[in-house]
């Protein structure tokens, strides 16, 4: 294989060894391998966002690492599929120099741009750049496997200060960005100004991660080195670019612009562009190369089932691709090209003209020698479509003999290798393979811009990762025909904090700006719908490997998202479930207890990989078939610690705090403990605004009673203005300082009880004992005394319940039968008046036997305007009676009530004077309200309008109905009376169910919840972990694993051996830690002056850095002015068989 990687507890280890001899006549002298410059500029950087490592060098030495290796790594952190690649232009000046420049295995190019004055400009600010977005909000896990992908070490040995320097790298190209070189910016104003101060950002493509470098061919040496070609003139710049999402099509593609601009002083004639690479699928022994002409897409694969490489990962052979988008744009009218990532009428853009490949060591072999135009005409003859011959005047044409005869082709090796069917390739070997476009003519002066992506595909074997490299690349031309203008995109990552217990891991997201950014988003019709949590077995662990335990989405009837996926196993695409919902809520904490990967419990000690991410849905994506897109898996890693050496836990995770409450509201408060490492012994208050407005953290703007938490102790306000929760369940809630905090009210207008009082208002006493006296709404045992048309409560407006148009808020209401008043007719809106003596007269006043009242929150009584619908017309407040056809007196429980079996629907008005004052309805004025006979008039109110704030009834289709008693033979029934049915107004000799009378002078209060208030105030105070050193410290001093037999589940390779003790002072105390023999000789000597850390690793070596023996051992702990532990633990070492001496 081309170079030595070892896999081993998911850690990669790369060695420099080759076994690929270099191509004849190659040349290492311009390849470095130091991954900086002098200048501490980095040299080499990589596009690493998505599921493909792509390596580049600042002088556009392509796909190749630092260390010399196979340098494009797909998947990422697996097996390598491009041993180097790159791009060349040839063509001709003076109408007969031919001239081929650019880069492979020795580069024709060297870093720098050409002047206005045509000279070569190098260092200082010309170099490599990389940007990522969101670089300020970064945190070290989510660029850990970044840092070790660029300092090529492991993802365990990557350290802190390496991590630093990515991140502060990161910010140093951020704000260099050399746009007046060339580089890409969002030019939101179009006016070819980079102008950040006005929002203007460096980028492309709305991509997450960016390089961008110049080179040139404008040194004759190392031009000439290449095919012994003198310089063109030509700049090239490259813009490389990615998606970070390493789980759906994008993350599979790396997109290159290649941008090349004749700064020469002669046009180039008959000029083509190519991409070549050397593609080394695993090994490098073995592969088959292709071209798909229908997609402009050279591709390579595995030519035998198997690959050793890929094996060693558990993985079948990927395959790759590479495919022109856009060629060289050249004059047509009528049509319209794609420059510069923008329409241009009037061009077309050339395709790929052809393609060519060679095998090393084979009939056509790799061009050469290197600097001397033999080489030149070989490869200007692949760029026109022929064999790599020097003949330029009678060059071999490819050769096509899959039809019975040999056809002459441009496009060789163009059949479908999963069908089996056309030109295929045969005899795996090293292959080589370029696609080209042209010609086309580059004056001086011209720029060309080339459009190309690096894909990557992988199946459940050889071929079928061929198809899925081709319906990949469907998704690219998809994305770039709309010129990136709606790329899909997953949210913003989730920033998590992990914090270790002794036998759990809190998991803790809730930080609300990243909360915002993450649940506001929505990106091309793309909705934050989610979060999942994973368990990974290893840092580089994929996501097939891991274990999600836990899902927390949206409650909004969004549950699993299905997809059109590539299911390698079937060779097409099947439409599967890809997440899987519950509807149960947004948590952004989860507190892990056992070990999802195992089955078993989490052990102290032990290490631990787990990954939150955020998942958003698209029901209808207009470009991509992705309806569901998922942020990458970001490794936390953690090990598992009791509270450390001397701390006393105060709390328990889960814990719920005693809560103190002043204040008129019936609204709660709870606050429960999730992070016992992290509370202050602090108090907190939490205190109300009426009327106060905010943006969630889900983009929605929230307006009502919002509540503020403080720090009494501090004076600080970690939150100010939050929402208040529906319930105590709801955990779209904060978690400040290891506390969570949840403040929940009831909705304005709930009615939460119906209570009946035998008397009121000077002595209301709550008659109990029956289930009548204390309703549930609009439910009794006798069948809803109370009720409305909808035949329910605490409805949406247009069903028409008690409070229709929302206004009671926090009020009650109350109906009070010990009492009489004047009522107002619902339609008319005049006093209900008839014939009550029966001497004619219609005007005679009817008092409706019951009162009105509204009771505000805060305790005031106003009496109200009452009245109801007379839908029979004789004044009175009533149940239809009517004659049967054999002459009875039925009772006509329906009217116009929709079917509920009442009486007349109650409505009741809020009065105002003329200066929308509120007013009450007042015995006193009962002559004036007879005469003025107009609600309008006496409250100043009417359908609509009204002079206060009120404009329609505050009462609405209250309906008193059905009371049924018990008839002689005991069933409950409706009919008359002297049948046992009873109508429903309270009065004496009605009874219940259960035989509790009702009198006239009861009343019926409906209840509402009653909110926070401004008056309103909860406190809580925490309990801060505690320092107490004691002797149970020093007693939880051990070693594990003891015994150790023969290995170590966090060992990470063969030749590392260790056992760990634990629970060590890490309060800058000196320990040591002296192991001997059970005869007592000292073998080695431990020791960490000014000890940090609660762990120190054994390597199971003695002091000559030699393997001890198998056997019992005795360690001496001293734990500074601790004091001391002695520990006994049993040592089996591995057997070791020397193979070579």
């Amino acid at each position: 294989m081309k170079y030595l990687q070892i896999m081993i507890a998911g850690l990669l280890i790369t060695s420099s060894l080759f076994a690929k001899e270099l191509p004849e006549n190659q040349s290492w002298n311009n390849i470095r391998f130091s991954p900086k410059l002098a200048t501490d500029d980095p040299a080499y950087s990589l596009i690493n966002i998505g599921n493909f490592g792509y390596w580049q060098k600042y002088d556009a030495y392509s796909a190749h690492t630092p260390s010399g290796n196979s340098g494009g790594i797909y998947p990422r952190g697996t097996a390598a599929n491009i041993y180097l690649d790159g791009v060349l232009v040839g063509g001709y000046t003076g109408g007969n120099l031919l001239h081929v420049s650019g880069s492979i295995y020795t580069n024709g190019m060297v870093s720098g741009y050409i002047d206005d004055s045509g000279n070569l400009q190098q260092g200082g600010e010309v170099r490599l750049y990389r940007i990522r977005k969101g670089w300020e909000t970064l945190t070290y896990d989510q660029v850990r496997l970044d840092a070790a992908e660029i300092y090529e070490t492991t993802v365990s040995g990557v350290s802190d200060a390496q991590i630093q320097l990515v991140l502060d790298q990161y910010e140093a190209d951020w704000n260099n960005w050399p746009v007046h070189l060339g580089a890409p910016f969002y030019d939101l104003d179009n006016d070819g100004m980079y102008e950040p101060a006005d929002g203007e950002t460096p980028g492309i493509a709305d991509a997450d991660q960016v390089i961008w470098y110049v080179v040139s061919d404008a040194d004759v040496g190392t031009t000439s080195s290449l095919y012994g070609c003198t310089p063109i003139g030509i700049e090239v710049q490259y813009t490389l670019w990615g998606y970070n999402q390493p789980g759906a099509a994008l993350g599979q593609i790396v997109f290159k612009n290649v941008r090349v601009i004749n700064k020469g002083t002669e046009d180039l004639t008959d000029a083509y562009i190519s991409l070549w690479s050397d593609p080394d699928v695993g090994d490098y022994t073995n592969d088959f190369v292709g071209v798909d002409t229908s997609l402009s897409l050279m591709f390579s694969y595995n030519g035998v089932a198997d690959d050793d490489d890929y094996a060693a990962y558990g993985l079948p052979p990927a395959a790759v691709g590479y495919d022109f988008f856009a060629g060289p744009v050249v004059e047509s009218p009528g049509d319209t090209a794609i420059f510069n990532l923008k329409k241009k009428p009037g061009y077309k853009n050339l395709g790929a003209s052809s393609f060519g490949y060679f095998v090393a060591g084979g009939v056509y072999s790799d061009p050469g020698p290197y600097g001397d135009t033999e080489a030149a005409r070989e490869y200007y003859n692949l760029m026109r479509g022929y064999a790599p011959t020097d003949d330029l005047e009678n060059p071999t044409a490819w050769i096509d003999s899959s039809s019975g005869s040999n056809v002459e082709t441009l496009f060789p090796l163009a059949g479908d290798p999963v069908a089996g069917t056309g030109d295929l390739d045969s005899n795996p070997a090293d292959r080589r393979m370029l696609i080209n476009s042209g010609p086309f003519t580059l004056a001086v002066g011209d720029t060309q811009d080339v459009v190309t992506a690096v894909i990557g595909g992988i199946g459940d074997s050889y071929l079928s990762s061929v198809t899925d490299v081709k319906n990949t690349d469907l998704v690219a031309q998809t994305l770039f025909d709309d010129l990136f203008q709606s790329v899909p995109s997953a949210p913003p990552a989730p920033v998590v904090e992990a914090t270790p217990f002794e036998d759990q891991v809190l998991l803790d997201w809730s930080n609300l700006e990243s909360v915002g950014a993450t649940e506001s988003s929505n990106i091309s019709g793309y909705a934050f719908e989610g979060y999942n949590v994973y368990q990974l077995p290893s840092a580089t662990a994929t996501k097939d490997e891991a274990v999600r335990i836990g899902t927390f989405d949206l409650n909004n009837g969004v549950q699993t998202i299905t997809g059109n996926v590539f299911v390698p196993e079937y060779g097409t695409t099947v439409n599967i479930p890809v997440q899987y919902g519950l509807d149960k809520g947004v948590k952004r904490q989860l507190l892990v207890s056992m070990d999802h990967l195992t089955g078993g419990p989490l052990y102290v000690g032990s290490e631990y990989y787990f990954a939150v991410t955020a998942y958003n849905y698209n029901e209808a994506p207009p470009l991509i078939e992705d309806k569901a897109l998922e942020t990458a898996l970001t490794p936390i890693y953690v090990r598992l610690q009791p509270a450390a050496f001397g701390t006393r836990y105060s709390a328990s995770a889960g814990e719920g705090l005693d809560i103190t409450h002043t204040g008129p509201g019936q609204g709660e408060v709870s606050a429960t403990v999730t992070n016992p490492a992290a509370l202050t012994g602090d108090t907190y208050r939490v205190a109300f605004q009426d009327g106060a407005s905010y943006v969630h953290v889900n983009g929605d703007t929230i307006t009502g009673t919002l509540w503020s938490l403080s720090n009494v102790t501090q004076g600080t306000t970690p939150v100010t203005g939050f929402k208040q929760a529906t319930s105590q369940t709801d955990a779209d809630q904060p978690i400040v300082d290891g506390v969570q905090v949840v403040v929940s009210g009831p909705l304005p207008s709930t009615i939460i009880e119906i209570d009946e009082y035998a008397s009121w208002p000077s002595t209301a006493t709550l008659v109990d004992g029956t289930t009548d006296s204390h309703l549930a709404p609009s439910l009794s045992q006798t069948g809803a005394i109370w009720d409305n048309r909808a035949g329910d409560i605490n409805l949406p407006s247009y069903a028409r319940d008690y409070d229709r148009f929302d206004y009671w808020g926090f009020d009650d209401f109350i109906i009070d039968f010990g009492d009489s008043s004047l009522t107002w007719d619902y339609i008319s809106e005049e006093v209900h008046m008839g014939d009550t003596d029966g001497d004619g007269d219609s005007t005679d006043l009817i008092y409706t036997p019951f009162a009105v009242y509204r009771v505000k929150q805060t305790g005031e009584v106003m009496r109200l305007f009452g009245g109801f619908w007379d839908t029979n017309g004789d004044g009175a407040w009533s149940v239809n009676v009517e004659t049967d056809e054999a002459g009875e007196l039925v009772y006509d429980w329906t009217g116009p009530t929709y079917g509920a079996e009442s009486y007349e629907p109650i409505y009741c008005w809020q009065g105002y004077d003329a200066a929308g004052n509120e007013i009450e309805y007042d015995p006193a004025n009962e002559a004036q309200y007879a005469a003025e006979n107009a609600l309008s008039t006496s409250a100043h109110v009417t359908w609509g309008d009204a002079t206060g704030e009120f404009t329609y009834p505050w009462v609405t289709a209250t309906l008193f109905c059905a009371y049924y008693g018990p008839g002689p033979d005991g069933v409950y029934g409706v009919g008359l009376e002297g049948d046992g049915g009873v109508f429903a107004l309270p009065r004496a000799g009605n009874f219940d169910k259960y035989g509790v009378q009702l009198t006239e002078s009861h009343y019926f209060k409906f209840q509402t919840a009653k909110g926070n208030t401004e008056a309103d105030v909860f406190e809580f105070t925490t309990s801060a972990p505690k320092s107490d050193f004691a002797a149970t410290d020093l007693e939880m001093i051990n070693v594990f694993p003891n015994p150790y037999y023969a290995g170590n589940s966090q060992e990470t390779n063969r030749f590392d051996h260790f056992v760990t003790f634990n629970h060590l002072p890490d309060d800058m105390s000196d320990v040591t830690i002296k192991i001997y023999t059970i005869d007592g000789v000292l073998v080695r000597k431990l020791e960490s002056a000014a000890n940090e850390n609660q762990y120190l690793q054994w390597d199971l070596r003695n002091s000559s850095n030699l393997p001890v023996a198998s056997g019992p051992y005795v360690a001496h702990v001293k734990a500074g002015n601790h004091g001391e532990k002695v520990l006994k633990l049993y040592i089996v070492q591995p057997n070791q068989v020397v193979q070579y001496y």
